[in-house]
């Protein structure tokens, strides 16, 4: 629950600090003295939007600190040992934002993302306000309201359910593109087979084009290539003067000086080995002059087979040999995967069926569980609605079938009939505004009997009543405040009287600026604020509030 709340230049709270404890806490005070400001900055602590326009004017930042107790909020205290977080039974949320748009938010001074904050506050706080009437307007939130009153078990049917309907849907959506597949494959492997048959056909081998490049260009300069083997040739090794006669014969003319002087004998020894590589030279020259080809046929080929290779590379993006060969293996996978689609189909086709019949196993279950869920709720609510001196009136959840979803296989109506002998009717056709505050606190006094947050903040949901009915709604908020913490902001004196503990907002000007405050009312002038509530400040409406405050 709520031990205490700081709160720094939200609109005009420039800086409030309350202390709370256990029971009814109701808040009271003119209209326009600042009660919904309060609960906007509440809201800003429990992960509510971050609207700048809260910043009180002329100050660049506001702030929001709430101290909790944790000892009746387990899974809280799970989820922040979860995430190293755990400071014993305390927790502490801080929210800050700035003119600049920016907020931060803070688990025990640890800075963390809005979501996981967001997560954490859910478990501590609920905040219920007029707004909320609205959807019991609207049917398509009745399945959900109708869901939170079940306990952990109709939650893990939920969960289930979910969970299997997701995974028949994902198993679905594949199913339909492998049949959209399917249909298209026969065209989609025409043309691979025929792209396959042309790549294949060519036997392609990597580097083969530039190998062919360079032998086409052999043949082009045929008649240079050959003049310049054969000069080369005969200066080397076959003509007048070859250089290999002449270096012999230089390396024999320093035979018979070479004992006389090392250094001759080195250079008659670099003569005769400058001879064999020159016979050596001369001889590849010859041989490549026996290897010349002038085949036209072979020239032809080799033009024909470069043709070949460069329209393919064309068609396939300007591949080389290697990128097509790589290409032929991709369409061969293609075409595999192609040929084993039937029995991909076959399979998934089997696991849609499966994971359907599961997911309509878990349907039917949480079908059931909510039938029994209804009448209970039904029960529960006409009780309450005797309390809060609706007797006679019947309450009805109707459990229409819908297409499968991940909620389950029907959607849910609240329906009543407000006096005896009517119909059942749509309770968004003919519940009053007076009616609908009543539902709404009926169905949070149901939910109070469960599992929940520790704490509610009712914000005004007594609108649209008064007499005899505020006084039992305010019985029916002392009797959820024994189960959880319970915060009310009110206009009604009945309510007010029942509180376990009474605040004022007020409104003031302190000279300079106008400014809100909280403060603890007891005695006299909690006597003084009901009379307010009553219409005046006499002394019979003080000895009338007086009564009410020792009657409650």
């Amino acid at each position: 629950m709520l031990l205490s709340l700081s709160i720094r230049n939200i609109a005009l709270m420039d800086e409030m600090q309350a202390e709370f404890t256990g029971g009814l806490h109701v808040l009271t005070g003119e209209t326009g003295a600042g009660k919904s400001i309060l609960v906007d900055a509440v809201a800003l602590l429990l992960g509510g939007r971050a609207q700048k326009e809260l910043i009180r004017a002329g100050e660049t930042k506001a702030r929001v600190e709430g101290v909790f107790d944790l000892s009746d909020c387990p899974s809280a205290l799970d989820m922040l040992r979860a995430q190293e977080l755990d400071e014993g039974e305390e927790l502490i949320l801080c929210r800050e934002i700035t003119v600049q748009g920016r907020s931060s938010c803070r688990v025990n001074g640890a800075l963390l993302p809005l979501s996981q904050y967001q997560a954490i506050a859910a478990q501590l706080m609920d905040i219920h306000g007029q707004h909320e009437h609205q959807s019991l307007m609207d049917e398509k939130k009745h399945l959900g309201i109708l869901d939170a009153t079940g306990g952990e078990k109709h939650q893990a049917l939920l969960q289930a359910a979910r969970e299997d309907y997701q995974a028949w849907h994902g198993c679905r959506q594949k199913l339909d593109a492998m049949k959209k597949q399917s249909a298209q494959a026969g065209e989609r492997m025409e043309l691979l087979r025929i792209r396959q048959k042309e790549l294949k056909s060519a036997k392609l081998i990597p580097g083969e084009e530039e190998e062919l490049s360079r032998e086409r260009d052999r043949f082009r300069h045929a008649e240079k290539i050959e003049n310049g083997l054969r000069e080369a040739f005969e200066q080397v090794y076959d003509g007048a003067s070859p250089a290999v006669e002449a270096l012999r014969e230089a390396a024999n003319a320093l035979r018979p000086i070479e004992e006389l002087d090392p250094a001759y004998a080195a250079l008659r020894a670099r003569l005769e080995s400058l001879y064999y590589e020159a016979e050596d030279a001369g001889l590849s020259l010859r041989e490549m002059l026996s290897a010349l080809d002038s085949d036209p046929d072979r020239m032809e080929a080799v033009q024909t087979r470069l043709d070949l290779i460069r329209r393919l590379s064309r068609k396939y993006g300007g591949a080389g040999s290697a990128e097509m060969l790589d290409k032929l293996r991709e369409i061969e996978s293609e075409l595999a995967a192609f040929e084993s689609l039937d029995d991909d189909l076959d399979a998934l086709a089997r696991q849609e069926k499966a994971l359907s019949a599961k997911y309509g196993a878990s349907a039917a279950r949480l079908t059931e569980a909510r039938k029994v869920l209804a009448r209970k709720f039904e029960a529960d609510m006409e009780k309450q609605l005797r309390d809060l001196n609706m007797a006679g009136t019947r309450f009805q959840v109707s459990l229409p079938a819908c297409p499968p979803c991940a909620e389950g296989c029907e959607t849910a109506a609240f329906l009543i009939a407000p006096n005896r002998g009517e119909e059942m009717q749509p309770l968004s056709r003919i519940a009053s505004g007076g009616e609908l505050s009543r539902l709404m606190l009926a169905i949070k006094s149901v939910a109070a009997k469960r599992e929940g947050v520790p704490s509610m903040i009712f914000d005004e949901i007594d609108t649209g009543i008064s007499g005899r009915a505020a006084q039992v709604v305010g019985e029916k908020m002392a009797a959820i405040a024994r189960e959880r913490q319970v915060l009310c902001v009110t206009h009604l004196q009945q309510i007010a009287a029942l509180a376990d503990h009474h605040y004022l907002v007020e409104k003031y000007f302190d000279g300079s600026r106008t400014r809100t405050r909280l403060t603890v009312l007891t005695g006299e002038d909690r006597v003084n604020e009901i009379a307010r509530m009553l219409g005046g400040d006499a002394e019979s409406a003080r000895a009338h509030a007086r009564e009410m405050l020792k009657k409650a």
